[in-house]
């Protein structure tokens, strides 16, 4: 006779807490699909990370289109933007696609808060 037919309580319970268990990482994961990926404010641009820089700079190269050349773009890591310059690093080796979104200023160099 297994050990749950003995004690139904106890499997009671078991069943109880595997069914919160599996509720709750479930509406996590439902919670976080409907986080937006970035803010509506901020301007997109999509390229292939070309340089990165001490103190939080990279430069994103945007392909060319409709005849026009690409262009390299400049950007500074925000303050209290989760961007790691590893990541940036290893989109820089591998040529990998990076979706930037950023802040225009009108002095300096754009502020990006989102790269991946």
């Amino acid at each position: 006779m297994g050990l749950f037919a003995r004690f139904p309580k106890l499997a009671a319970w078991v069943m109880v807490l595997a069914l919160v268990g599996v509720g709750t990482l479930s509406a996590w994961q439902g919670l976080r699909a409907l986080e937006p990926g970035a803010p509506s404010h901020l301007s997109h641009v999509q390229g292939v990370v070309v340089a990165v820089r001490a103190g939080g700079e990279f430069a994103v190269r945007v392909p060319s289109h409709s005849g026009h050349p690409g262009n390299t773009l400049w950007f500074q890591v925000a303050h209290g933007a989760r961007i790691s310059l590893a990541h940036l690093q290893r989109h820089l080796r591998e040529r990998a696609p990076t979706d930037v979104y950023y802040q225009d200023q009108r002095q300096g160099l754009s502020l990006a808060w989102v790269a991946d």
